[in-house]
């Protein structure tokens, strides 16, 4: 059996990594077996470890063979590293496993432990190495490999490692597990896999395994320092901090999100960050002093889009299962959010599973919501264990509260964790909650922490963890912003009739020369000062030009339409800003009636704001307005909101789930308009860009912007867009300090307990993305170094260091480019100017990003491509439209110049290959240059041409050509292992190449393959065929069942090979 060869550097590598874990910090950690090498020394493994575990309830009878076959059917039956994850989490923490006992064994069903949570670290948990674990290939066409090393728990796969060496990316070891994980390799006993690590002596990242299709390393962590909040790059000290024991075996456990979610199924792992802000909170409860103890515990400063939402269930969970801990409430501010918020809470608890949950107590969950007040009352009171997480409003816990029926709380130990705890800083409500319930701790979640009067540390206490908005984004785990100032009042407007105006009324004494060196003298942002608000306000002529500034940048902001926005808009003058965003909905109306009579694609937009109940003057015109807009939704989306009665709240929670997306039937939403909702708490990746009609200032303006930068496709979505439309001086100037205050842990300096973090990495992170123009330099300045290195866009360096280095330029190029199509500045419809901002022809770029790109682009990482390593999208600048009929041209000219014996012959084929390079259909563009590549080298049949070749006959030639090609080959193939003789040969082997896709196990859908296969075993005098037909003397010295297993996997390489080919 051949084996994939490491090489030894690596080896040595992966020793000396062997060496560290099992003395970490000079203790005895890891054990390591270097014994175990094979499947089957891995069950073995295991089963000793089951049996030594469990020898109480064994009573002295080890498990027969079929006894722990039953074991190893469960496990191999988990299909999925989340089924996994639920699996190994078990019941209450406990993994068990069912085991009907053999009669002579008694014949009775146990239950065995496999992992006990409340051992982590502890007990009998046994830890254990192995490496260079054999795995037979599953899947036909690919090898066999080993993994490098495997950390098992209680005996199975938990951690996987790929190491590399240093002039390696720790990202390639993880695309090497992602090859593995494609060909079939992660079933069996190592189903239980939960995390992945790529390893390099100087680089580590980790991530959560997942399955082929879903498998994105931008989802691959650094872990982090934990006291100066900088990566860990070296190796010992990622084992120090990561792969230590307890910590390994928590991080795999404890640290880990099952995310249950409706649509999709994922294994989520803790960031760095969220693991230290949990643990310090859960080591703060479990000291804290229930009814003694302040009541403050403290709060966590994580930026909003980093994930708060893991780390507070993760707290609250963790909090519920600590032995002082009799109940936790989860509080958030808007009440149209807890449904939100629930939902993403009970899909991360591990105890509920919605496709059981149903007349199972066991898989209920313990989370629940509060219909009202009622249910409220109810569930604070209950001591079950379903009651132990409750999801909340604190408007419906003040109601509560309030209420003198409801008495004082003292029995139970209740810890509530707030979400937005800068929104829930009320004074009043907050001291009658903890009043009523004095045995209580308080922690609160926030994005943008209350500084002014310090009103989110008198609510909640101190600050106990920071990660600033600076950090996440230096760390890649939310956007940038791309912001414009636009003003649909020019400058010279304000200058020359506004501001006489104001100042003639306010000074009226003035004279005109007076009034003039007044404005002259003025600053922007002092000239916008005196503009007021009703300039914009309710001006049908400002919401004209904002709503046409929207629809013609639409294309470059949304990336086509892939990405969604919101708009919000405000008055200043203390009346109602309803009208006004029914006016921009309105307004939107018509430019898409315009859009539809022009042909173009129009803007699928909402309004929401909530339905008036009091009695105000403007309350019918209110809910009229918001009536037409709720029917205006049915009909495009085939919803029933607008009954009888309408329905506002189901309207609101559709918006919501449409426009982030969330796998919903019919069509996506593209805007919506809003007031104040959907600017905090609101996680939509899908969303990019927000319209501001209203000044923003402070933790208003981070959170609304920040609700544009999730992290979702890192090519398509490179910042998020903002886009401002009132007083841009004034609106930049805000932006500016409110960016200072919440990128700086200063900002929360009034307690004094955070160490400042070490500067960043070298490595620009600005939070405000460059504009077009310094954006545009940074791009033609890359194709600038790729020009001196391919010599003018001609030739591609013979150089492996150069290459590599070419194709870290182009994937940069291309996904600079792709960001500056957003930009405003970029016009899609003279896209060609972006090329002389570039400083390139045309040529040249399609010859990099095309050609080019292919020549260096990085082979796979393992012999095994089921999938390529790198999910690269070449970015045209222009739409690249092939016209075919200039490709058959070329092609017939360059036919004739062969049949000529011209000599420019390849100067044609590489004009040839240039335009082929383009083509979107990639299967063609390889057909056409095979034709002329045999043309070239004397091998194709000039029977099949008639000489002066013509462009119109150039698909026959091809096609022909094509086809006996094709025959060829599979004539070689029949040669190669003996069926030249078994008659039918040909027509079935040409039978499973014309119903074959590439990659899919289908050769046995039909019969064709049993027929081959019996032909080719057929005997005759001197045995059966093969034995004496085939060509290849390794084929004829195979027995029947080799040859049939052999036969079987090459016909499915070949499969493949002629789909892709032909």
């Amino acid at each position: 059996m051949e084996f994939i060869e490491k090489p030894q550097s690596e080896l040595d590598f992966e020793q000396n990594l062997i060496d560290y874990l099992q003395h970490i910090g000079g203790s005895k950690q890891w054990e390591y077996r270097p014994d175990i090498k094979t499947i089957p020394g891995l069950w073995k493994n295991f089963r000793e470890i089951l049996e030594r575990n469990n020898a109480d309830k064994l009573q002295g009878r080890p498990l027969s063979d079929q006894e722990f076959a039953q074991i190893q059917k469960e496990i191999k039956a988990l299909s999925s590293p989340f089924k996994a994850g639920q699996w190994i989490y078990g019941v209450g923490g406990v993994t068990q496993v069912t085991v009907q006992r053999d009669d002579v064994n008694g014949g009775n069903v146990i239950y065995l432990t496999v992992f006990d949570q409340d051992q982590v670290g502890a007990g009998n948990t046994t830890y254990q190495i192995v490496n260079q674990v054999q795995r037979h290939h599953v899947q036909a066409g690919t090898k066999d490999c080993r993994f490098d090393t495997t950390l098992l728990i209680n005996g199975l796969p938990i951690i996987q490692i790929e190491e590399k060496t240093s002039s390696h990316d720790a990202l390639e070891g993880l695309n090497q597990i992602r090859q593995y994980i494609g060909c079939g390799l992660y079933g069996d006993i190592y189903s239980t896999v939960q995390i992945l690590i790529g390893m390099t002596p100087t680089d580590v990242r980790y991530m959560a395994n997942t399955d082929a299709d879903s498998f994105n390393t931008a989802f691959a962590f650094h872990w982090q320092d934990e006291q100066r909040s900088t990566p860990v790059f070296g190796w010992k000290k990622f084992c120090n901090s990561f792969l230590s024991i307890p910590q390994a075996h928590r991080m795999a456990t404890s640290y880990m999100i099952l995310d249950n979610a409706k649509n999709h199924k994922n294994l989520i792992v803790m960031r760095p960050y969220q693991v230290y802000a949990t643990k310090r909170v859960l080591e703060r409860l479990r000291n804290h002093t229930f009814g003694t103890d302040s009541q403050e515990v403290g709060y966590i400063w994580h930026t909003t889009g980093s994930g708060k939402t893991i780390s507070s269930f993760k707290t609250a969970w963790l909090a519920s299962r600590l032995p002082n801990v009799d109940k936790v409430v989860f509080i958030v501010d808007r009440r149209a959010l807890t449904k939100q918020t629930f939902d993403n809470y009970q899909a991360y608890d591990p105890d509920y599973d919605p496709e059981q949950a149903v007349g199972s107590d066991d898989k209920q969950g313990i989370i629940s919501d509060t219909a009202n007040v009622g249910d409220l009352r109810r569930k604070l009171r209950s001591s079950s264990t379903r009651h132990s997480i409750i999801v909340t409003s604190i408007q419906k816990l003040a109601r509560l509260c309030k209420s003198e029926a409801f008495p004082t709380q003292d029995n139970k130990n209740v810890v509530f964790i707030v979400d937005e705890a800068h929104r829930s800083t009320n004074g009043e409500m907050l001291h009658q909650i903890k009043k009523k319930f004095p045995r209580s701790a308080w922690v609160g979640y926030t994005g943008t922490p209350a500084f002014d009067g310090d009103l989110t540390q008198k609510a909640f206490g101190n600050l106990i963890h920071a990660y600033t908005i600076r950090e996440a984004i230096a760390d890649k785990n939310v956007l940038g912003f791309q912001v414009d100032f636009e003003h649909t009042l020019p400058d010279a407007e304000i200058r020359e009739k506004v501001l006489p105006a104001v100042l003639k009324e306010k000074y009226p004494l003035w004279t005109e020369k007076e009034i003039d060196n007044a404005i002259a003298r003025m600053s922007n942002d002092e000239a916008e000062d005196y503009v007021d608000s009703g300039v914009y306000d309710n001006n049908p002529q400002h919401i004209e030009k904002v709503v046409e500034d929207i629809v013609k940048k639409w294309r470059n902001r949304s990336e086509n339409f892939r990405y969604d926005a919101i708009l919000t808009t405000h008055v200043r003058s203390g009346g109602s800003s309803i009208p006004m965003a029914l006016a921009y909905y309105r307004e939107f109306k018509k430019a898409n009636n315009r859009l539809a009579s022009e042909g173009k694609r129009t803007i699928k937009v909402a309004v929401t704001f909530s339905y008036a109940t009091d009695n105000s003057s403007r309350q019918f015109d209110d809910n009229k307005g918001l009536r037409e807009a709720i029917r205006d939704y049915d009909s495009l989306f085939n919803t029933s909101f607008a009954g009888d009665e309408l329905n506002v709240d189901d309207y609101f929670t559709d918006i919501m789930e449409r426009l982030a997306d969330k796998q919903r039937d019919g069509e996506k939403l593209d805007l919506v308009i809003v007031v104040d909702q959907l600017l905090t708490g609101y996680d939509a990746p899908k969303v990019n860009t927000l319209y501001v009609d209203r000044l923003l200032a402070g933790a208003n303006l981070i959170q609304a912007y920040s609700r544009t930068n999730r992290i979702e496709d890192p090519h398509l979505k490179p910042f998020g867009h903002i886009v401002n439309y009132r007083y841009p001086v004034v609106a930049k100037k805000l932006m500016d300090e409110a960016i200072s205050v919440y990128a700086n842990r200063d900002s929360a300096v009034v307690q004094d307990t955070l160490p400042e973090p070490e500067p960043p990495t070298p490595e620009p992170n600005p939070i405000i993305m460059p504009a077009f123009k310094e954006k545009t330099k940074q791009t033609a300045s890359l194709l600038a170094e790729i020009s001196n290195m391919t010599d003018g866009f001609r030739i591609c360096p013979p150089s492996e260091n150069e290459k590599e280095h070419l194709a870290q330029l182009i994937m940069q190029v291309s996904d600079d480019v792709a960001a500056l199509k957003q930009y405003p500045e970029f016009d899609y419809d003279h896209p060609e100017q972006l090329y002389n901002l570039l400083d390139v022809e045309k040529e040249q770029y399609e010859w990099t990003v095309s050609p080019l790109w292919r020549m260096v682009a990085p082979e796979p990482p393992s012999p095994n491509p089921v999938m390529p390593s790198l999910v690269f999208r070449v970015e045209h600048i222009t739409d690249v439209r092939v016209n075919y009929d200039y490709i058959t041209k070329l092609l017939a000219d360059l036919l004739n110049a062969v049949h000529n014996g011209d000599d420019d012959v390849q100067q044609r084929y590489n004009e040839l290959e240039q335009q082929t390079a383009a083509m979107d259909n990639r299967h063609q563009a390889t057909r056409v240059l095979s034709t002329a590549r045999a043309a070239m080298s004397g091998q194709l049949d000039n029977g099949i041409v008639n000489y002066p070749a013509k462009p119109e006959d150039m698909d026959d030639v091809i096609n022909q050509h094509t086809q006996e090609t094709r025959r060829h080959e599979v004539l070689e193939f029949k040669k190669k292992w003996g069926l030249v003789d078994v008659t039918t040969a040909q027509i079935l082997i040409d039978h499973i190449i014309d119903r074959h896709v590439e990659g899919n196990d289908d050769l046995n859908q039909g019969s064709e393959l049993e027929k081959l296969l019996k032909g080719a075993l057929t005997r005759d005098g001197n045995g059966c065929y093969y034995q004496h037909d085939a060509e290849d003397p390794e084929i004829r010295s195979l027995s029947r069942l080799q040859y049939r297993n052999k036969l079987s996997g090459a016909l499915r390489e070949f499969a493949d090979r002629m789909v892709r080919d032909y």
